[in-house]
């Protein structure tokens, strides 16, 4: 984007500083009618014209030379600085191939007079909230799940290290307290209140405070979310300075606001509603029902919101453009699920591997079209096999959808070694039920990052370590880290192998302690004789966690084999499990045979 070297005005008053600078303050439209108001007065019906969250540009043929891959976030109130956002580019591991991308940033403080520009912080997240607190000497960077604040008279970060262990996706200022922030967790929607002056941190269970502030209504009022610790709901309110409740508006987490209009999401982030009047907070316009990656309102009160598409194969979203009416406007298919608005509303960029820019008051990406990046090498057709692997195996352990197509397309069995991840997921299938609910609507959302990667020599075997994160729309969801083994058929990729490891000398290890459990099986010594002088050819070997039971992530980890066994009986042949425990570091013991359950340790 262009460097801007423009100044700025507020909405509705120019307050000079000086010959060049002045102040900047959000436009604001101003203000309840009779600020004296008691709260018998307010009653049901706050007549306040709330808030425009933006900031107005003026002498914009001051504007400079263009620099790539840099976005303006904000300025600082006294106008003399601004906030830009600069692509850190890196291909190092771990790497985000499904869900929200995890493109790494920094940020920039820019002189607008001297254009001198310092870095504040580094290898976060893409920023797509910032907000300053009330005295204009802290301003706070989120995005995401991290949060990073920047104390402007020390020129520092602060708290970096304890923010940094936190998940934290949506936060606000204390309106009496510069220093106090208040943040929401994924899965908790008042959660830890920092206190910057002291580098403190209180838990929401060591709280009193049942409702945190989470948006600004007008100079008076705030937004908050009231937690009922009695049946744990979550209810979004207006309250005042001194935190008392003026009004209850609706179930759900606060988002944004925009003059009356307000945006809550569900609880755990799935669904979006639309209030265009608080005062008929009864009339919730319901936009979607899915997961919502991000949600703003832009210029002239108008909706953008992120959703996940429909393509289990690539790591795309929707962006939608909704009118201030609530009626859908546009939908593009983008690479990111982040919107970094500039500061007059009037446009914005999306995370994603291209940062695309978006024009808010034509309705228009800066693009025609999301373009495909040219592959020139396998990495992006062995990222949409693992999608597609992952998502057939939870799309049934969370629904338990059985998508025979997406089996056939996405797994196979292999020899030399033996792998039969196709025969794994068919057995699956067969004989096991959705361990969670979904929901009605059967959705959920995934995030797949790849841990560690390699490929063979001849560029047709990959090894890859991963870790799947669902969740549901009832909360729960599922975490676990899984070792595929990929091969290339006839051009394409399939997950062969769920921890195999094939090129371990453990594997070997294990193949000669299974060549000796299967002689004694052949002669009868060991389980009953259940197979005694049959056939028996050794299929794939596997490793475990008896512990929870899952598959094992690394060698090292496992302390169990499953083995399936070819059995040769009668002419026809029947698969067996062996199961064999670690006794010891070089010392396992059979200690179940069995043809039922094939799935399962």
């Amino acid at each position: 984007m262009g460097r801007i070297t423009f100044f700025l005005m507020l909405a509705l008053i120019i307050i000079p500083v000086g010959c060049t600078q002045q102040e900047i303050k959000e436009g604001q439209v101003y203000v309840v009618s009779n600020e004296n108001n008691s709260d018998e007065q307010l009653g049901d019906k706050l007549n306040i014209e709330g808030r425009i969250p933006f900031q107005k540009y003026v002498n914009e043929s001051l504007m400079a030379e263009q620099i790539p891959n840099q976005i303006l976030l904000t300025f600082s109130p006294d106008g003399k600085e601004m906030y830009l956002m600069e692509r850190i580019e890196t291909e190092s591991f771990p790497k985000v191939i499904k869900g929200e991308p995890g493109e790494k940033v920094r940020i920039i403080i820019e002189d607008i007079t001297t254009k001198n520009q310092k870095i504040i912080v580094e290898n976060i997240p893409f920023v797509n909230r910032v907000l300053w607190n009330t005295e204009g000497n802290m301003v706070a960077f989120g995005g995401g799940e991290r949060l990073t604040v920047y104390d402007v008279k020390s020129k520092n970060t602060v708290m970096e290290e304890k923010l940094a262990q936190d998940t934290i996706n949506y936060f606000f200022w204390s309106p009496i307290s510069d220093s106090k922030l208040y943040s929401e967790k994924p899965d908790l929607t008042n959660g830890t209140i920092y206190y910057i002056d002291s580098q403190k941190k209180v838990e929401a269970y060591e709280t009193r405070e049942e409702t945190y502030y989470k948006g600004k209504l007008d100079s008076n009022y705030y937004y908050g979310t009231k937690w009922d610790l009695a049946n744990g709901d979550i209810n979004t309110v207006i309250l005042d300075k001194q935190g008392k409740i003026i009004k209850v508006l609706t179930p759900g987490r606060f988002r944004d606001a925009y003059q009356k209009s307000l945006l809550i999401v569900g609880e755990r982030g799935f669904g979006l509603y639309y209030i265009r009047d608080i005062n008929k907070s009864e009339e919730l316009i319901a936009l979607t029902q899915d997961y919502v990656y991000d949600v703003k309102f832009v210029a002239d009160g108008k909706i953008v919101y992120t959703t996940g598409a429909e393509d289990i194969e690539n790591n795309l979203f929707y962006l939608h453009m909704v009118s201030n009416q609530g009626s859908q406007l546009k939908k593009f298919k983008v690479s990111g699920s982040s919107i970094a608005v500039l500061p007059d509303g009037n446009s914005g960029y999306i995370s994603g591997p291209q940062w695309e820019p978006v024009d808010f008051v034509q309705n228009k990406l800066g693009k025609d079209s999301l373009e495909k990046a040219e592959e020139t090498d396998n990495l992006p057709a062995i990222y949409a096999a693992i999608r597609g692997a992952m998502s057939t195996l939870s799309s049934h352990e969370l629904n338990g959808e059985k998508n025979w197509n997406r089996l056939k397309k996405y797994f196979i069995n292999s020899s030399l070694p033996e792998q039969w991840a196709y025969f794994d997921v068919e057995a699956i299938f067969q004989e096991k039920t959705a361990r969670l609910s979904a929901g009605n609507n059967s959705t959920y959302i995934m995030r797949i990052v790849i841990n560690n990667y390699s490929i063979n020599h001849t560029g047709d075997a990959v090894s890859a370590g991963i870790r799947v994160y669902t969740k549901t729309p009832n909360g729960r969801g599922i975490t676990n880290d899984y070792a595929l083994e990929l091969i290339k058929k006839d051009g394409n990729w399939y997950v062969t192998g769920f921890s195999t490891f094939p090129y371990s000398p453990d594997q070997g290890e294990l193949q000669e302690i299974v060549r000796e459990t299967v002689a004694k099986l052949q002669t009868g010594t060991i389980f009953s004789g259940e197979l005694e002088n049959k056939q028996i050819l050794i299929g794939q070997i596997q490793f475990w966690r008896s512990g929870i039971p899952h598959l094992a992530p690394s060698v090292e980890s496992a302390d169990s084999v499953k083995v399936f066994l070819q059995v040769k009986n009668q002419g026809k042949q029947e698969i067996y499990k062996l199961v064999l425990e670690k006794e010891n570091q070089n010392s396992w013991k059979p200690v179940k045979l069995t043809r039922k359950e094939l799935s399962s340790l």
